[in-house]
Order: structure tokens, then sequence, then C-alpha cells
């Protein structure tokens, strides 16, 4: 999806990505963060770089506006020059490319005199400062600049190094260091009223690169464009190193942690994205699921109670799509063998829940979705699963902790899958949609706790991934208009800071960004909701169900089931089917 943007685009900023790496900036030119610059995960390669054209800087007094899509766009006019400024990070380049179109807005030849100076920084990202000591090489038309940790090449033609290399300290936000191995000057001349073209192009591999193929769809409805712009956010998140995976989050979260993909696999196999949700499984299982999967090629087996169970709710949702590989099927077994339990109880590590600030232990989250595992895995231990689940209920509520007294965000979990009968249900989703619901999403502690902070990372501020949550919870127990509610406080984001990009984490009552503007499972459980809990589109082993929300209007293109592609229309809540799939589909109708 393409944005054009005149105004406030200091406030903005934006990702460029391919598999092999990603460019962070501001759409007002800036790089005005640690974060920003070129990025091949898990390492840094550059932290900037300035354009000078006839001894005027581009920068936002230059700059009339912004294209932002896939790639950057900045068009800048000088008193003489139209100058198009474009930054890709195409499919095949291990690297992005810098393109220049200077066209002579006068009456007269003239000649152009561009000046290009490159901040290299090349470190790892857990790295505070980068090295001092850098190795120049200088080829016609290349430049070289290497350290133990990589190398960057800079390729353009007809250019000419000025000035001597040396070490820049400076402070985007925080003190940062980088290399300037001279200035890069390229001299041409245009006529009246033509146009010329300078290319410059960066990289940090030579390997071959390959594609994701997009598949085309499209959801017609009021939260259309959110829905649209998260299955473009996931592709964007996807990345090819250490195996297949989908990183946490733009632009700090350079790791494949397993507990964030498994939640956004569910929605990127709602988007149809079934080979690539299966190669990411597959390396996964592969490496026996790790707590992490790290890009430069190590693993973490960390202590993460809800990642086995999660594998096997994801696994499930792609078999029933799509088709699993005998290895997957395989993990999804082992996965039942860590199960533990102790008086129907989940046994699990008080560090190991998705709230790892905070020691929980007999988590209901966990319980839930060991529960939900052992459905799908027909294990014999369901019942018991079941029996510990209702000892989580209290008078008027769902508790969080079996034996504790924080009222958290956790109990919408069984409440999506269904595992509470709906009396208790209907009391708890009075708590979810009062105490827990904030303007901007729904808090992950109840407003009324003692220990309740909006701005707490896991003691009230709200989250995509618990709003998604919610928003399911409310769907699935037949309340449509606070369900959708929630997925509109998610699209609030949408605009926000990173455009066409849900967030991970805002203060509750500010609404202010506390953690990474672009997070995959923020927009992998709003597809998920949409598809799975608005739509109602439900695929069992032998057939669909399409059973939507009552009153519901919306037009889905392109859903990809099995072999087939679904097209929909619901009028009123009621199912039309617009095409032709060899598919078993039972609606409401």
């Amino acid at each position: 999806m393409k944005y054009t943007l005149h105004e406030n685009l200091h406030n903005y900023n934006g990702i460029s990505s391919n598999l092999h790496g990603f460019v962070n900036r501001y759409l007002d030119t800036g790089f005005k963060s640690k974060w920003s610059g070129y990025w091949a995960p898990p390492y840094k390669f550059l932290d900037y770089y300035a354009l000078k054209i006839n001894g005027i800087w581009l920068d936002p007094k230059t700059l009339e506006a912004t294209e932002y899509g896939e790639n950057f766009t900045y068009h800048h006019e000088t008193d003489s020059l139209s100058i198009t400024e474009k930054v890709e990070t195409p499919d095949n380049l291990a690297g992005f490319r810098l393109k220049l179109e200077i066209e002579n807005r006068t009456d007269e030849k003239k000649a152009v005199h561009t000046v290009f100076e490159p901040g290299i920084d090349i470190r790892k990202v857990d790295q505070d400062l980068g090295p001092e000591d850098y190795h120049l090489k200088e080829e016609k038309n290349e430049l070289s600049v290497s350290n133990q940790q990589g190398k960057l090449k800079i390729k353009s033609k007809d250019f000419e190094r000025k000035e001597d290399p040396y070490i820049k300290e400076h402070y985007p936000d925080e003190k940062q260091r980088c290399f300037i191995p001279g200035h890069l000057v390229f001299r041409r001349e245009i006529k009246a009223g033509q146009t010329k073209t300078l290319e410059i192009e960066f990289t940090t591999s030579e390997d071959d690169l390959r594609t994701i193929k997009t598949i085309e769809q499209d959801l017609q409805h009021s939260l259309g464009r959110t829905f649209n712009s998260s299955i473009d956010s996931l592709e964007n998140l996807v990345y090819d190193k250490n195996g297949l995976g989908i990183i946490a989050g733009h632009p700090w979260f350079q790791s494949y942690w397993a507990r964030d993909t498994f939640w956004s696999v569910l929605g990127l196999v709602d988007a149809g994205y079934f080979e690539v949700s299966h190669e990411i499984l597959q390396n996964f299982a592969q490496k026996e699921i790790p707590g992490k999967i790290n890009l430069d090629g190590t693993e973490e087996q960390l202590e993460r109670s809800d990642t086995k169970p999660l594998f096997i709710i994801a696994a499930d949702k792609l078999q029933r799509h799509y088709k699993i590989s005998k290895q997957i099927e395989k993990a999804m077994e082992k996965s039942m063998e860590d199960l533990e339990l102790e008086d129907n109880i989940v046994k699990h590590s008080v560090d190991g829940t998705w709230m790892d600030t905070i020691k929980r232990d007999k988590a209901v989250d966990i319980q839930s979705l060991w529960l939900k595992a052992a459905d799908i895995m027909n294990d014999d231990r369901k019942q018991k699963l079941e029996k510990g689940l209702k000892q989580f209920e209290a008078k008027d509520h769902i508790k969080d902790e079996l034996e504790d007294g924080s009222e958290a965000i956790n109990p919408v979990i069984p409440l999506m899958f269904d595992q509470i009968s709906s009396d208790v249900a209907e009391k708890q989703l009075e708590k979810i949609n009062g105490e827990f619901s904030s303007r901007f999403g729904a808090r992950t502690r109840s407003a009324m706790d003692p220990g309740y902070k909006s701005d707490g990372y896991h003691t009230g501020s709200s989250w995509g991934l618990t709003t998604g949550w919610a928003a399911a919870a409310n769907l699935k127990n037949g309340k449509k208009q606070q369900g959708k509610n929630f997925l509109k406080k998610m699209e609030l984001f949408l605009d926000r800071d990173q455009p066409g990009a849900l967030p991970e984490v805002a203060d509750s009552e500010s609404g202010e960004l506390l953690g990474c503007p672009e997070q995959a499972w923020s927009a992998g459980l709003f597809i998920h909701t949409v598809d799975t809990y608005l739509l109602g589109i439900k695929v069992e082993q032998d057939h669909i169900e399409i059973d939507p929300c009552e009153g519901l209007d919306a037009k889905r293109f392109g859903k990809r089931i099995r072999g087939e592609t679904l097209d929909l229309e619901i009028k009123d809540g009621t199912v039309n089917i617009l095409n032709n799939p060899d598919l078993d589909i039972r609606t409401n109708n």
C-alpha cells in the first residue's frame, strides 16, 4: 500500500525491506535514531547518508512530498532542479539501491555537482557503539569498507572520492560512531528540460536472494485497509537468514522469537502464505523448537512455557489449510511430551509466560494453550486439563494465576478458544470490556488493580497482541460490537509513527508508543481475528464453515484454502460465494 504525505513528515518513520535486510528512515529524510540506517539483521552497516547538490543539502528544507510503501520516494525542489530520491530494496539485491533522478527545470544547460557522504557503522545489534578500525579498499566504480563484523560495498559509475577517511561521532538520539570514507563526487551536465539518473548500490553480501510470491487478496470492509496493510507488514518482517522466519519487530527485535512467530503464523496462514508458513515451522522443527532463533546462525533454548503448545496450534492451522511435513508432525508429537501436570494444573517455569518481566505461576494462559494443544492432538490428558482450567473460575471472574490476586488480561485466551462456559464468559467479558478496555486497546492489567500502571510493560499498557485477543474473545462469544471496537482501536495506530504498520505496545492513557513501531504478532492477530472470528471462516479437516458476525457487510477476495481460492460476499450476515472453488462449504444461510 502506498502513502503520499506532505505534512508532519518528521513524525513518521518507515521501513523498506527484502529477505536480506531493511532501510529504516524517517519520511522527512532524517536518520534521527540509532536504529535508523541500513541493517542486514543482526548487523548494522550504515548509520546514514547525506546528499548535497550544487551546494544545497537535500533535507527537510528541500523536501516537497514523500511517497512511502514498499520503498521510499522523496521529492525535492531547489531553485533550478527537481530531484526525485528513491530508496529501494529489490528482491534480488543483498542490500539497497539509491536512485536520483535530477531534472533541469531551467532553459539552459546546467552543470550538476553531487556530493555523497556515507556514514558507515558496521556493528552487531547488541553493540552500543561501533568500532573505530575499518579497512577501505577502492576500485573503479566501487568502494569496499570492512571490519571484523562485515563488509559494505558501495558501487556507482564515474565517481571521484574526495577527502581523507575519518571517524565521526554524532548524536541522532544517542551517541553513535561511524566511518566516513571520504565524499563521493559526481559531475553531470544536464540539458534544459532533461533528466539524468544517478544510481548508488549498497551490498553486504554476494549471496543470491530468492523472492516470496505475493498473494493477491483483498478485504472490502471498514477494517479492510488495516487488514490489507497487516498482510503487507507480515511479509515485510520475513527474512531468510538461519532459515526462513519472521523477526518479532522492526527495527530492534531482530530474531525469530518462537512465541511471536507462532502467534503471527496464525495470521500468515489466514493470509494464504502457506509455503512461507510451512518453511518457517519446518525451520523451528529442524532446530527442535528453540525459544529463539538468532539470525547470526545460533539458537537459544529459553525457558518459554507457551512455545510447544503454540507450535502445535500453529501447525494444526496450517495442516487444515494446506499440509505439513512428517517432521512437523513429529515435532508436534514430541512437543506434547513437554506437558507436565500436577493436580490437573500445568507445571511451568514462573519466568516462562509471555509476561516475562513478571514471575507467574500456574498461569491461565499456559493452562488454556495446553488444553487447546491436547484437543488438537487427541491427548488423553485433555479431561484433566479441562478440570484444571475449571479451577481458575472464581465467583465473578477468571483468575490470571491460580493462587494470586492480580487481575490480568490473559483469561481472554480461554475465551477466544471457547473453553469457558457461557455464563462465566459473560462475566469475564464485562470486566474485559470495562476495566481492561482503554482508548488504545486492551490493558495488560485491570485499571482497578493496585499494581496498574498505564505505561507498565506487562502491568497496564495496551498491546496489539492483547487487543487482538480481546477482539477475538468478544467475537467468539457473540459480542460483535465490542469485538469490532477493539479492532478499531488497533486501527488507530495504522497512520501513526510508521504508516501501514501496527505497533507492539502503547501507554494506555496517552497512546505513546513504548515498543517497536512494526510488530509481527500485532499484524498477525489482526488478520487472524478478522478472518477467523469476524468473517467466521473456519477450516475443518473435511469442510469449511463460514459463520460471520450477525449483520456483517463485507467482501473477501483471494482467500486461499488448500489448493483453491475463495471469493465471498457477506450481506447483513448472509454469505454468498462469488466463485466456484472445489470445497465443501457450509454457511449459516
